[in-house]
């Protein structure tokens, strides 16, 4: 396990009521936010992935975000703890509607998302696809065409094209990274 991901997971006694919050941040400013929240003494946790990148003469291994734009942090909700962490440099906002109704992250998901993150091999982000979803095919020889998601399972979803005039319709099988959402 990184020595980043160790420090957001080991507090010793997390404060009582804690929650984790999601951070959308400027673009490419999530590893600085990242270390201003922790001089503040804050629980931060910013999931990164190991992928295999070619150069002309070498393979590389680069550190890329899990969702860009986007990292955790843990903290007791009130206005004063909000007014904190939103005014660090390079913080869009906390997701949430106000400080009084923001959204927290159960913490059995983010240790889900911390487990795939330290032993999940192969791992990858995937659109947030669902039934009825308006989608477009972005790779393949099928790129360009617009339909609806039908069917839906693990990674794959059932791409659906409607002929209006005739009533009828074509689904294929695709996987969920090369659908785009509408």
């Amino acid at each position: 396990m990184s020595e980043a991901l160790a420090r957001a997971f080991q507090a010793e006694s997390p404060e009582p009521g804690a929650q984790w919050f999601a951070i959308w941040t400027h673009s490419q400013w999530e590893a600085r936010v990242e270390e201003a929240l922790r001089l503040k003494r804050y629980e931060v946790f910013f999931p990164n992935l190991r992928v295999a990148s070619r150069r002309r003469d070498r393979r590389i291994v680069l550190a890329r975000p899990l969702f860009p734009g986007y990292l955790f942090v843990r903290f007791v909700p009130s206005r004063e703890t909000y007014l904190r962490v939103a005014n660090t440099d390079g913080i869009v906002r906390i997701l949430g509607d106000r400080w009084d109704a923001l959204h927290p992250i159960a913490d059995d998901q983010m240790e889900a998302v911390r487990r795939i993150v330290t032993d999940g091999e192969g791992a990858r982000a995937v659109p947030w696809i669902r039934l009825g979803d308006r989608v477009r095919i972005a790779a393949g020889p099928l790129t360009g065409l617009e339909g609806f998601v039908l069917a839906a399972r693990p990674g794959r979803s059932t791409f659906v094209i409607s002929v209006d005039l005739l009533q009828r319709s074509v689904g294929v099988e695709l996987a969920d990274e090369i659908l785009v959402r509408l």
